[in-house]
C-alpha cells in the first residue's frame, strides 16, 4: 500500500490513503473517504494495516485511547 492508493471495502465504500506511519512494527493509515465521482468527502478515518499470510488487510481503529495515540503520532510527524 502506498499514499494515494484507494482502498475499497465490500460495501463499496472507498478511501484514499493520505499518509502512512509505521511504529513498533505496526502500520497505520490516515485516509479520506471518496464519493462515486472520486471526490473527497468529509469522512476522515484511521486504519491499522495488518499483514497475514502475505495478504494485507486494514482495520478501523475504534479504541479511543489507541486512536488518540495514533492521531498524536501523525501530528508529531507533521510538526517535525
Amino acid at each position: 500500500m502506498n499514499i494515494r492508493d484507494v482502498i475499497t471495502f465490500e460495501d463499496n465504500k472507498e478511501y484514499v490513503i493520505l499518509d502512512m506511519l509505521e511504529t513498533n512494527n505496526e502500520k497505520y493509515l490516515y485516509c479520506v473517504g471518496i464519493d462515486k465521482e472520486e471526490k473527497p468527502t468529509n469522512e476522515f478515518i484511521y486504519f491499522q494495516g495488518i499483514e497475514k499470510n502475505n495478504e494485507y488487510f486494514v482495520e478501523e481503529i475504534l479504541d479511543k485511547n489507541k486512536l488518540n495515540d495514533i492521531i498524536n503520532m501523525f501530528k508529531n510527524k507533521y510538526l517535525n
